[in-house]
């Protein structure tokens, strides 16, 4: 019951093993707390990552070779009922794992759903966090202690991967996009008259200003405030307002509030992208959401507004300007952070403004 995941290279000349991954969380940002094991098996596996299409995972993991298939998880969101839900679509998402041909699995959650699709599907060897009726359907590795089963998802991880013999030397959070990504990120910044310098740098800061819970999202006019400053302040450098295509309303409405304000331009680029122009960029700064994450992991100095949860911690390049302690997760407070503590913050990760 208790063997380790074992982390083998292959001999010349040997195929490598084929390993089904499950991480069933939706987010894009959920997905990015996971990708630094998700990548280190991809070391040693061929994976068979089993995701919901929310995440973009195709996108995330462009430039990890050892992720070998996407299989899309569809089950209900927002009241739409999925293809894997119920007795019927437990049958069918069984039916898929059989047919990636696998001998071992891991999965990334506490579900006993995708256990027990696992133990429908044939698969011998089965790993998982083992929380409540899914250690039922597990049968290797030790499951992860009580203690830790309330922390956050990358502690939850990193627990689980040390005591199974999976952990990496270091949990890095990092993504490099496509050579296309770049690609386009350029033709953007230059048809908006940014360069690139010879460091792969643009005089460019992102603002995420979007975000699916309102709590969570600092006002139109707070972000309007704090474009201005910045502009004032340091007219050479650019500003770009982002958000999902959806979220192109809520951008709209920050340009409503900036009027003769120049040097600042809408981004609802594709998610590659958009992944490309953090790379680019100086710095990020803006809601605690997915941009947040993915610009921290794509190296850049990442300022996050939190009011409805603490900061998180578990990257260097994420930068908290957060509600008084005593405010975390009280609705309405988010707007409770002043533009000129941002833009203090954000000041201090510039460069020198070159004279004339």
């Amino acid at each position: 019951m208790t063997s380790f995941l074992r982390l083998e290279t292959p001999e010349e000349g040997m195929p490598r093993r084929r390993l089904l991954v499950i991480q069933p969380l939706v987010g894009i940002g959920d997905m990015v707390w996971h990708k630094p094991w998700i990548d280190h098996l991809a070391d040693f596996y061929d994976v068979i990552l089993a995701t919901k299409p929310t995440v973009q995972a195709s996108v995330l993991f462009a430039n990890t070779p050892g992720v070998v298939e996407i299989l899309d998880i569809d089950r209900s969101q927002r009241g739409q009922r999925g293809q894997h839900d119920g007795f019927m679509g437990l049958w069918r998402l069984a039916r898929r794992f059989r047919h990636t041909a696998v001998d071992q699995v891991v999965i990334m959650h506490h579900s006993s759903t995708y256990a027990i699709a696992a133990w429908l599907a044939g698969i011998p060897a089965r790993f998982g966090y083992g929380i409540g009726s899914q250690s039922y359907w597990l049968n290797r590795g030790y499951f992860l202690p009580k203690s830790a089963r309330h922390q956050h998802p990358t502690s939850k991880m990193a627990i689980f991967a040390d005591i199974n013999g999976f952990a990496p030397v270091t949990n890095t959070w990092h993504i490099t996009p496509t050579d296309f990504a770049f690609d386009e990120a350029d033709k953007f910044l230059a048809a908006h008259q940014i360069g690139v310098d010879d460091n792969g740098k643009s005089p460019f800061i992102i603002m995420g200003v979007g975000a699916m819970h309102p709590d969570r999202r600092w006002s139109a006019e707070n972000f309007a405030r704090l474009v201005t400053q910045m502009r004032q302040d340091r007219p050479d450098i650019y500003i770009g307002l982002m958000g999902a295509p959806s979220e192109q309303p809520i951008i709209d409405d920050v340009f409503s509030y900036l009027a003769d304000v120049t040097g600042v331009i809408s981004c609802t680029n594709k998610l590659d992208v958009a992944i490309a122009l953090f790379v680019r960029s100086i710095c990020y700064a803006g809601n605690d959401t997915s941009l947040l994450n993915l610009s921290a992991v794509a190296g850049t100095p990442s300022i996050g507004l939190f009011a409805q949860s603490r900061p998180l911690t578990y990257s260097p390049n994420i930068l908290a300007v957060c509600v008084d302690e005593e405010k975390i997760g009280i609705p309405g407070q988010i707007d409770t952070i002043m533009p000129e503590s941002v833009a203090a913050a954000i000041a201090d990760l510039l460069p020198p403004q070159h004279a004339g």
